[in-house]
């Protein structure tokens, strides 16, 4: 005969209540749930310069891309066939683009508008090579005036900047060799990226960040493409799927930070108490990833096309 004591049926209750919410964590994980909304969207044309702050963008293999205009397509190459960022020549914050019609106009202090063809022809005899992290890719040679220019304003001698032209062959983020384990998969292309396609970042981290700061600093500093409001803050973490707008997107791994964040966007000035990364590293290190904190996540495309300002975001939980 069932027990119908007061003490049975409250724990009857009591496990399908249990059944229940474990159900529907599980349904959740399988789901996607909206976590907040893209509240900034930015596109850096030449791989550690300024970028354009956009209000919309088309979602390609390699990155996002805005105006014919593809994130991380051009690179400022050393006499020796590697790259060129801010963590040797912080000045390079300084210089900004702009779009106009099939022409990047390029612009730093002190120098006159450069000008990029978007769309240059490919002359087979300009293309050459350069290594980005391990891996080498190629560039189509932009010609004697960029180079000029950019030598000019960094006080160098035998730079070159690069271009990633449709044509040519671009890297896979799956030969990224890393002492941790990734989620990429072969065909998640890059042009000169460091690891991703893709980063992602929170308002609500930073702000966590900033305020443990003495002198806040910009989200700039991290060079996202994606900014996303309203949710909590390094929840982006525990993603392991990212839907904006009809946009899937796989989360690869947690983006490490290094030197590049302590230089102000503003100013092109490295920040003598290695700010922020000394505060990230106090409370944002992991064991597998060693010395390096983490910042905000690496994506890789599942599906492409058309994002905006204000799209919905939705996420599926690892």
């Amino acid at each position: 005969m069932a027990d119908s004591t007061p003490a049975a049926v409250l724990g009857t209750l009591a496990a399908g209540a249990l059944i229940k919410h474990l159900s529907a964590a599980y349904i959740a994980k399988k789901d996607f749930v909206r976590v907040g909304r893209i509240s900034e969207l930015y596109v850096w044309p030449v791989k550690s310069c300024g970028g354009l702050n956009v209000q919309a963008g088309q979602c390609e293999k390699t990155g996002l891309f805005h105006g014919g205009v593809g994130d991380r397509t051009w690179v400022i190459v050393s006499p020796e066939g590697g790259y060129v960022t801010q963590r040797q020549e912080p000045k390079m914050a300084l210089i900004k683009v702009s779009l106009h019609g099939n022409t990047l106009s390029v612009d730093a202090p002190g120098m006159p508008t450069l000008q990029l063809p978007t769309k240059p022809q490919t002359d087979k005899s300009q293309v050459h090579n350069v290594k980005i992290k391990v891996d080498t890719t190629e560039y189509l040679d932009c010609g004697e005036k960029a180079a000029a220019w950019i030598n000019k304003y960094l006080g160098r001698q035998g730079l070159k900047v690069g271009f990633s032209a449709p044509n040519l062959h671009k890297r896979d983020a799956i030969t990224a060799q890393k002492l941790w384990e990734h989620n990429a998969k072969s065909g998640d292309l890059l042009s000169f990226s460091d690891y991703s396609s893709y980063m992602l970042m929170t308002a609500q981290s930073m702000n966590v960040l900033n305020s443990k700061l003495d002198k806040p600093v910009y989200i700039l500093n991290f060079r996202p493409n994606f900014v996303v409001d309203e949710c909590e803050a390094f929840d982006e973490e525990n993603w392991s799927e990212v839907k904006i707008g009809n946009v899937r997107f796989r989360n690869i791994d947690d983006c490490t930070r290094c030197l590049l964040t302590t230089v102000d966007p503003y100013t092109g000035e490295k920040s003598k108490e290695e700010e922020p990364l000394k505060t990230l590293r106090t409370f944002r290190c992991r064991s597998r990833y060693g010395p390096k904190p983490v910042m905000g996540i690496c994506l890789a495309p599942d599906s492409l096309g058309d994002v905006k300002l204000g799209d919905e975001v939705y996420v599926k939980y690892k």
